[in-house]
């Protein structure tokens, strides 16, 4: 693989746990997502994987982002193909530890949150749930041929990504 993830394995996990992706907002990187984010320790808690993968930037490792679909910064821009990078990821993960597909979760923060749309549409096999977090669903990504469980956190007050739609300044 061409680009890289962070993987948290707990200590006490089953034989097939469940695996959380969790996307970095545009701008950041995964080592940094990692420690604002502080999920570790709920892994730790509950038994299950936890992978933050890396976005793509023009600037060697800074200023990642996601082609969430229409947005976001230089992945956008040069169309990366952001969901063929988390199959890959997938599989990558498969070959190195043990987990259960069926419980493939996609959250991020933003730009991030966005990506997890994108996956719930266009990798409706792989991802049994999402839970975005301050970002939308872009309005060129197709719909997924099924439905898809879904717990979107945003604030009413977000100055960026617009509770009513769109991007802020």
């Amino acid at each position: 693989m061409a680009r890289s993830y962070i993987l948290h394995l707990p200590a006490q996990r089953g034989p097939q746990p469940a695996v959380v992706l969790n996307f970095h907002g545009g701008g950041g990187n995964a080592r940094q997502y990692q420690a604002y984010v502080q999920m570790d320790a709920l892994a730790d808690r509950e038994g299950f994987l936890v992978v933050y993968p890396n976005g793509s930037g023009a600037l060697s490792g800074r200023l990642l982002t996601w082609n969430a679909g229409g947005c976001c910064g230089f992945a956008a821009r040069v169309n990366v193909d952001d969901v063929g990078f988390v199959r890959a990821l997938l599989d990558d993960l498969g070959a190195r530890v043990a987990f259960d597909p069926a419980r493939v979760y996609a959250t991020g923060l933003s730009n991030g949150a966005m990506m997890s749309y994108r996956l719930a549409a266009e990798l409706p096999q792989a991802i049994a749930a999402i839970a975005p977090v301050a970002g939308a669903m872009m309005l060129g990504s197709r719909p997924p041929a099924h439905a898809k469980p879904v717990l979107h956190i945003h604030s009413v007050d977000d100055p960026r990504a617009l509770y009513a739609g769109g991007l802020g300044p």
